[in-house]
């Protein structure tokens, strides 16, 4: 309810006693876009982001950043590809939010579908919602000119959980080892069900060994959150010579993969000790936080 009305009042703004009409509509037209920026970061989840890495020559020396000197380029850039385009930029929480309205020479701003970015100064790394691809060449360079970088690319790496994006790039979540040494049986409080010793000593065994294989994949902190992972696969199909209709195909064996749940990792992780799965787990889905991307393609080895 309170988007849209945001949204309103951002498309139908007129305040007429507010010094000249078009001053008094230019600064009633920030305080909505503000308020719009406070709205989506706090409800930031009801949104998809997608993740953008920037990358700086090997040879470039780190300048100090000046946010409105930012602030001035990034705007400055983006006019001159866009004429009719709205912009305002908002701090919180240690970043940048930047609201951007997209027009065209015709058309007036499109209030209702803003494209939200999100930048924490001094990092590689740019978070992205409901940005189209006509607009994306625009503003990949608008951000890598305000930011002093020289490239930007989109990662593999999607969520409506812009927290546990951040978590992932900037390594903030508890990540697992592969150093792990267990201790002995004997000190671990495993639940004992059945009577017979020599069961209880298989079963004990065996709970260890998930245990300490889940460990080294997960470690013992919260994941983070993702709803997805997916898998493309074009590869070619590897059988016996009598096995139908697929043998001795030379075309690549093409198929999507799709793995959903509203918290993927956390749903992973309890697949083994469940009884779901085989530990360990395919390194395709433990690696999905230390990959820090949740989309793959599967292809043959190159030579």
């Amino acid at each position: 309810q309170s988007r849209i009305e945001v949204q309103h009042i951002l498309l139908s703004l007129e305040v007429p006693n507010w010094g000249t009409p078009f001053k008094g509509k230019q600064m009633a037209m920030k305080h909505a876009a503000i308020l719009d920026i406070i709205y989506n970061h706090t409800f930031r989840e009801k949104r998809n982001w997608s993740v953008y890495q920037m990358v700086k020559p090997q040879d470039c020396q780190m300048e100090l950043f000046d946010m409105e000197d930012f602030k001035s380029q990034f705007k400055r850039n983006l006019k001159s590809t866009f004429q009719n385009v709205s912009i305002h930029f908002k701090e919180l929480d240690g970043a940048v939010w930047i609201r951007i309205a997209w027009g065209t020479h015709y058309m007036k701003p499109q209030q209702y579908k803003p494209t939200f970015v999100v930048y924490h100064s001094q990092t590689s790394y740019v978070f992205i919602s409901n940005l189209k691809k006509s607009y994306r060449p625009a503003l990949c360079q608008a951000m890598v000119i305000a930011a002093q970088y020289s490239e930007i690319q989109e990662m593999e790496l999607r969520s409506h959980s812009l927290d546990s994006l951040k978590d992932i790039v900037f390594k903030r979540y508890n990540q697992s080892f592969q150093t792990y040494h267990p201790r002995p049986l004997q000190e671990r409080n495993v639940p004992t069900e059945i009577v017979d010793p020599r069961v209880i000593y298989e079963n004990k065994q065996e709970k260890e060994r998930i245990w300490t294989l889940n460990r080294e994949a997960f470690g013992d902190g919260p994941q983070p959150k993702l709803e997805f992972a997916q898998y493309k696969l074009d590869t070619k199909f590897r059988g016996e010579p009598q096995m139908g209709i697929f043998a001795g195909r030379e075309e690549p064996f093409r198929c999507v993969v799709k793995f959903s749940s509203p918290h993927l990792l956390e749903g992973l992780r309890s697949l083994a000790p469940s009884g779901f799965a085989e530990a360990p787990l395919s390194q395709l889905l433990t690696c999905i936080p230390h990959k820090a991307r949740n989309l793959f393609r599967i292809g043959e080895k190159k030579d």
